[in-house]
Order: structure tokens, then C-alpha cells, then sequence
């Protein structure tokens, strides 16, 4: 244990900064939880105006303090916060934990105040868990440092669960409602604004706690994502399951992006692309996330083949339901199972639910169905269904689920409130619900679990170099116009449409200018201004003479300058016409939580009204993106569906890899990027691009 993990966690000594002797103040409730729960360390209340609170000396600040203080926790009205901090500093405390508000997350003058904070903590040895953080609690030490009022519970069930949580009234919810069903918990932390201390950091010290096998995050943002993939990483190899509850899944994007590619990233898809690359298991459900770790302890899944048996047929088919509506098909009972089970003299079918109902509730039965299904190694997990006998007999079909040693993961619905069965189950470590959505979102988290994946370190010296000639010259970035940017494409080596490129004037073109265009054409506006050509009338198809396209120019130029008059025309794209079997968007973007995001969907005009897109932090491999294809539904067609032609799909995931990789470009670094929309040719014919957009980060 290293000495930040015992000041935050076991800390031998904590200052109480703002203790007060009255009952109804929360600043006296973690004197009173400390002292509750048998915290044997020592106890220091700080309190100028008192020379005693609660029976205990007071002190003027921790200064005054006789012993090296470990932890101090500020309880103070903001603007008092700072000259507590300094004290802590001055007194060398190891974690200074601040309940106090008003910090970053209160607009600019908190912003403000914040940074001033951590220009106190540079240079010393104090560490800060905060601003706006509730607390810590550590069952096994007896530590209850926190004013969350959960901790007036005479009893807290020691566990294995450690919960680090954003939001520290959640903390104090999820420790009750774990509480009344009897799961135990090892440590929980609430980290406010991790001005310091980070979620990252925390779960590597939850990684290394021998007391702790399941680590749960209750968060609303990332704030690091490379450090909480690297800690991820280390607690797959420590083999603890991670499982995550994210608030902010239907929020709009943080920021309004020019390219489609951000727009689709936003609301929050991105993080969960995210988190589920690093090995994250995100919960939807929130009764699901307090059972669900019972389930991620047994194994890490196999396939998605999920049997399903029951002693009633109305909850079995809402298990069946909630399954299909997440998408997981329940197996049917393979054929040696039936077999084996029918030398017993037990006759199932060949449906996807065994209904045992009235015949199958009884041991006998029941545990042999079940013994069957969890030998086949065409059964990667099963649900079990127990209908009225779990509240009334649950020597009937709950004890053979008890007396089960098998590793591979059971899920427990029991229909009724059946209070026995459900100290019998979580006794025996199985998990159990009481809500069948709660039963099918554990079991569909637990079908998507993933080990996390190792990014590939990729160097592209080549687009660096043509990235390097458009540097922006300050701060604000800049936009490359469509041909500039399909240059990067083309370097990146992605196959282009031809093209002939014609100046702003359509009256000044020469002959010799539109000579070599192959009819039918497309003509666009080239301007870095038009990002989104088609809304402001900037794209032409089917253009069949030069005199057409003369005349589709002038009118294009009028539209493009009546909408957007400010805009700096640079001429105009003419495009050979292409022909595919689908037009597809691929794009990069940084997203401000989950970091370099790669996307994969339909591409042209309707791009984000279907919404149907794959995301992956980037970069990825060609079978990683591969991946990402087979999950966008329209892809289906490049498949040969319903006897379509095929597409060229090994192309597609080729060029998703090679764009994948621009974030991974050293200087100057791109902030968004995309080819929108990409055509998919048949089998063997490739790809091409016909229009891209590159955006460079600026004050590089």
C-alpha cells in the first residue's frame, strides 16, 4: 500500500477542518460516523472558536495539531477553503480531502479559485481529493469519513466491491440500496472535481488492493482518458472487472462540430465506444449495476449463447423479451443436452425456453436442466428463472442453483419478492435480480465485456510532412479547403475521383479549361468557408455538356454567396461521376472526454438523421475495423444480402484504418476529419473518395 493510498484510505490520524459540536450541522456528522463505526486511529476536530467538540480537544488549525496528520477533510464555507489548504500544506498532510463547493465547477470565478488552490498544493506533498468531494469510506479499517448520512446505519456488510463515484449523494445511495440487500462493498470514494486525484488513480489503487475484486465507477465525464486506459489495462491483467453507470448517455455533444463525424460522436457515444475498448462493462440499468458484479466475478464470456430455463412460463418469456430487445438471442437446448437429460428421464424441447413450469419445480428436475446446461459447451451462460416457490419453497429450484459449482455465470431472475431466496443466492455468490430489465442489461454487459485493446503505435512521417503545409499560424486552427484536404487523403493512400479544378469566374473560363471533363460530371464549390456543400446549394450531379457546366456554376455562385456572403470563394471541384453500391462516411474527431474517436456510417446528406454508426477510439486495425462494419446495419447490403452484389469491404476497412490513423499525426495535429461520402465498389473494384474535410488544431 503506498503512503497516498493509506492517507486516503487508512489514514492513522485525520484533522476534522470545521467540526462542530452541533448535531444538525452535516460539518458534525463525520466526527459522529468516525466515532460510530470504530475508527481506531486518532481524531483531531478544528474549530478556533471551541476548545472541545464532541469530547474531543479542539484545535485552533491543523498546524496546532501535536501529531503528523494523514488526512484533513475542509468543512468550511468557501471562501475560507484556501487558507485551510495552505495550513494543510504547512503542516505536511497527505490528502486533504475538501467537501466544500464552489470550485470549477461553478463557472469562471470557480474555475479561478481552483487554479489558485492548485498553485498552493505545486511543489508540496499534500495531495487533494476534491473540491466538492463528500468523502471516503473504507469498511475493512473501520473508516467513515464522510458526511453522507448513509453512514448513520448501525451496519454496513463489509465486501469486495470498491466504488469510486463522481457524484457523492450517489455514493451514499448506492452504499444503502447495496446495504439493504446484503452487498458488501470494501471501499467507496467520492471524488468531486479531481482537481488532483483522478479516477484513474484511484482505480489502480483499488487494482492493487487485495480486499477489493470488482471496481465500480459512477461517473459523468472522463477526464483522462489515456491514464484510465492504461489502469484498465492493468486491472484486466489483475483480472478485476470494472463496471461502469454513466450519467449524460442523452446529452447533446459537448460542442457543435463542423463535420458530420463530431455531430455523430456527440451525445455521449463516443464515451461509450470508449469505454467499452478499455475493458469497461457499462451498466444501463441502475438496480443492475448494484447485482451485476456477482455475475463479473464468475468468468469472462465465451460467445453470447445464453440458455434460458423456468418454473414459470410468464417470467420466463420476460426474460426472453428483455434479451431480444438487447439484441441476445436465447440458444435453444442443443441436442446432447436433450439427450442426456432424456437417459434421466427428463423431456425438454428444442425451444429457446425450457419451461419447467408445475413438472420441473422440484430439485430433482430442476438442478438437472440446470447441471446439463452448464456442461455444454454450447452454452456460454445461463438464465434461471424461479417463479412463486423461491419466496415459499426455495428447497424447490433456488437450492440447486446454491448447491451449483460451476464457474460459468448463472443470472438469478426470481419473480416474486422473495426475500430468503435472494440471502440464499447472493450468499452463495450468484447473482440475482428482482427486475427482469435489470437481469437482461447485467447479462447483455457481460456478452459485450471485451479484454481491453492495445492501440497500435503508428507513425505517418509522409502525411506529417504534407500536414506541415498548412501549419496553422495561431491559435484558432484552420479549415483546408475540399482539394487540399483530399490531398491528405490521397497521401494517407486512398484512391480519389478524378478531377479538374476551374477558377472562381465562370465567364473567364477558356476552352482549354473544361476540354479534357469526362460528361456526366459533378461540379462543387471549392471554398473552406462550405463546409457542408449540398445545405447552401453547392453541389451539382449529372452534368452532361461544358455549356451546362458553365451555366450550373454561375447559378451555384449566386446561391453559395446569397447564403453564406462572407464566405471566400476559391473556385470550383469538377468530379468524374461514380457510380457505387453505397455512398459511406468514414471520420475522425476529438472528442473532449473519450479523446481521437474513428466513425464508420452512411454517408452524403443523411449522414446524422439515421444515426447508424459504429465508433472506436482510434486508431484501429483493418480487422478492428472490420468490426466496426459488420455493426452498421445499412452495411448489410455490401454483403451480398438477398443476393445484392458484393462490395469491396476488405477496401472499406482498409481506408478506415488509414484514416484512423491521421490522429495519431504528431504535428500539426488534426481536430477533425473526414471523406463524406466514400463509395463502396463491387467486390475487388475498391473505393473512391469524392469529397474530404481536414480541420488542424490551432497554438501548435
Amino acid at each position: 500500500m503506498t503512503s497516498l493510498t493509506r492517507a486516503i484510505f487508512r489514514p492513522r490520524s485525520i484533522a476534522l477542518i470545521g467540526a462542530s459540536a452541533d448535531p444538525t450541522k452535516h460539518s458534525a456528522l463525520p466526527q459522529k460516523f468516525l466515532a460510530q463505526h470504530g475508527y481506531p486511529g486518532e481524531l483531531f476536530p478544528i474549530n478556533p472558536r471551541r476548545a472541545e467538540v464532541q469530547g474531543l480537544r479542539a484545535y485552533p488549525a491543523v498546524v496546532d495539531v501535536p501529531v503528523q496528520v494523514d488526512h484533513a477533510f475542509i468543512m468550511l464555507p468557501t471562501e475560507f477553503v484556501l487558507a485551510a489548504v495552505q495550513d494543510c500544506v504547512k503542516a505536511g498532510v497527505g490528502c486533504i480531502t475538501i467537501m466544500s463547493n464552489g470550485f470549477g465547477e461553478a463557472g469562471a470565478e470557480g474555475e479561478a479559485r481552483q487554479a489558485e488552490l492548485m498553485q498552493i498544493l505545486a511543489g508540496s506533498n499534500s495531495r487533494l481529493l476534491g473540491p466538492n468531494a463528500l468523502g471516503v469510506v473504507d469498511l475493512h479499517a473501520n473508516v467513515a469519513l464522510s458526511a453522507n448520512e448513509v453512514l448513520a446505519l448501525p451496519d454496513l456488510p463489509k465486501g469486495d466491491i470498491g466504488l469510486i463515484s463522481q457524484s457523492g449523494s450517489m455514493m451514499g445511495a448506492i452504499l444503502s440500496r447495496g446495504a439493504a440487500r446484503g452487498i458488501g462493498f470494501s471501499k467507496l470514494v467520492s471524488v468531486g472535481n479531481e482537481a488532483d486525484i483522478s479516477v484513474a488513480e484511484l482505480v489502480q489503487m483499488m487494482v492493487d488492493d487485495s480486499e477489493t475484486a470488482v471496481i465500480q465507477l459512477f461517473v459523468e465525464t472522463i477526464r483522462n482518458h489515456e491514464e484510465l486506459r492504461r489502469v484498465a489495462m492493468n486491472a484486466h491483467r489483475a483480472s478485476k472487472p470494472i463496471l461502469a453507470y454513466r450519467l449524460g448517455r442523452s446529452a447533446v455533444g459537448q460542442q457543435l462540430a463542423v463535420s458530420h463525424t463530431g455531430a455523430l460522436a456527440g451525445s455521449g457515444r463516443a464515451t461509450e465506444a470508449f469505454l467499452k475498448d478499455i475493458g469497461v462493462a457499462e451498466i444501463r440499468n441502475f438496480d443492475a449495476f448494484l447485482d451485476a458484479p456477482a455475475l463479473f466475478r464468475r468468468s469472462r464470456p465465451t460467445g453470447s449463447r445464453i440458455g434460458a430455463m423456468s418454473t414459470t412460463g410468464g417470467g420466463g418469456a420476460l426474460i426472453v423479451d428483455n434479451l431480444g430487445e438487447r439484441d441476445i438471442v436465447v440458444t435453444s437446448p442443443p441436442a446432447a443436452v436433450r439427450e442426456r437429460l432424456a437417459a434421466r428421464g427428463i423431456t425438454i424441447g428444442d425451444a429457446p425456453l425450457v419451461d419447467l413450469t408445475l413438472a420441473g419445480t422440484n430439485a430433482v428436475t430442476y438442478g438437472a436442466v440446470l447441471e446439463e446446461f452448464l456442461a455444454s459447451e454450447e452454452v456460454d451462460a445461463v438464465v434461471a428463472v424461479v417463479g412463486s416457490s423461491s419466496q415459499f419453497r426455495p428447497e424447490r429450484a433456488v437450492a440447486p442453483i446454491v448447491a451449483s459449482t460451476s464457474t460459468k455465470p448463472v443470472a438469478v431472475f426470481l419473480t416474486p419478492n422473495a426475500l430468503r431466496s435472494q440471502e440464499l443466492l447472493r450468499a452463495a455468490g450468484i447473482p440475482v435480480f428482482t427486475q427482469p430489465e435489470a437481469c437482461a442489461d447485467a447479462l447483455r454487459a457481460w456478452t459485450e465485456w471485451r479484454a481491453p485493446r492495445v492501440l497500435a503505435q503508428v507513425r505517418r512521417d509522409d502525411v506529417i510532412a504534407l500536414l506541415q503545409q498548412h501549419r496553422p499560424s495561431d491559435r484558432s486552427g484552420i479549415t483546408l479547403n475540399a482539394t487540399q484536404s483530399q490531398a491528405i487523403f490521397k497521401g494517407l493512400g486512398i484512391e480519389q475521383a478524378h478531377e479538374w479544378l476551374l477558377g472562381p469566374q465562370p465567364d473567364s473560363w477558356l476552352p482549354d479549361d473544361v476540354a479534357s471533363i469526362r460528361y456526366p460530371c459533378v461540379l462543387k464549390i471549392a471554398s473552406a468557408d462550405v463546409p457542408h456543400k449540398t445545405e447552401v446549394g453547392g453541389v451539382r450531379l449529372g452534368i452532361g455538356s461544358a455549356s451546362e457546366l458553365r451555366a450550373a456554376a454561375g447559378e451555384m455562385l449566386v446561391k453559395v454567396k446569397t447564403a453564406l456572403p462572407n464566405a471566400r470563394i476559391e473556385g470550383f471541384q469538377v468530379q468524374e461521376t461514380i457510380v457505387g453500391l453505397a455512398e459511406v462516411l468514414v471520420g475522425v474527431s476529438r472528442d473532449p472526454a473519450a479523446g481521437p474517436m474513428i466513425s464508420v456510417g452512411m454517408g452524403g446528406v443523411l449522414a446524422e438523421l439515421y444515426q447508424d454508426v459504429s465508433l472506436r477510439p482510434a486508431p484501429v486495425t483493418q480487422d478492428e475495423a472490420h468490426a466496426m462494419i459488420s455493426e452498421v446495419k445499412a452495411f448489410k447490403q455490401l454483403t451480398g444480402y438477398r443476393n445484392l452484389p458484393k462490395g469491396d469491404i476488405n477496401a472499406l476497412a482498409k481506408a478506415i484504418s488509414l484514416v484512423s490513423t491521421l490522429m495519431c499525426v504528431d504535428g500539426p495535429n488534426v481536430a477533425e476529419a473526414e471523406i463524406n461520402p466514400l463509395v463502396v465498389l463491387r467486390d475487388g473494384q475498391g473505393v473512391r473518395a469524392l469529397d474530404g474535410l481536414v480541420i488542424l488544431e490551432g497554438g501548435q
